[in-house]
């Protein structure tokens, strides 16, 4: 599996970035975003029951700026399952 993140403004992706996963397992979606954060050099999002979900069901969930405990110069991460 891969999942493609992007930092959005305006309906603008400002940055983007993908990571591969072997065997998805949704207990550990955190250490996931905490990679994803890494790479595009942002604060880690807290992660809710709501984000995983979305993205177990949905392959997709979106983190907002209220989702960050620092501010961040964007409106949005989304991060995608693309396979």
């Amino acid at each position: 599996m891969r999942i493609w993140a992007k930092l959005v403004t305006e309906s603008k992706t400002l940055k983007s970035t993908e990571i591969r996963v072997e065997n998805y397992d949704y207990h550990i979606f955190e250490e996931y975003v905490r990679e994803i954060a890494y790479k595009l050099d942002i604060p880690t999002p807290v992660v809710l029951d709501k984000h995983i979900i979305d993205f177990t069901v949905y392959k997709s969930t979106r983190f907002f700026t209220e989702d960050f405990v620092e501010s961040v110069n964007f409106e949005k991460l989304v991060l995608e399952n693309i396979g």
